[in-house]
């Protein structure tokens, strides 16, 4: 079947990414300024750590915004 891709499907594409995007990004600056602070990490390991945690994130990123396009352009969501 092919895909619904009008105004209101990437509307509904952009805003879940945006909104999935920022949780994720908040989480992963959670993780990082709290381990940093436990351990009194200086500003290398913090750096290193934030590679760490932010590679993962990236994909959750992109991964959480492919299945988001696949949902919203969906001919049986619509």
């Amino acid at each position: 079947m092919k895909r619904v891709i009008n105004f209101w499907s990437l509307l509904g594409f952009i805003s879940v990414s945006a909104f999935l995007a920022t949780e994720i990004a908040v989480v992963a600056a959670a993780v990082v300024w709290g381990i940093s602070s436990l351990f009194g990490l200086a500003m290398v390991p913090t750096i290193a750590l934030g590679i760490l945690v932010g590679v993962p994130s990236l994909y959750g990123m992109v991964k959480a915004t492919i299945l988001a396009f696949q949902a919203e352009t969906d001919p049986e969501n619509n």
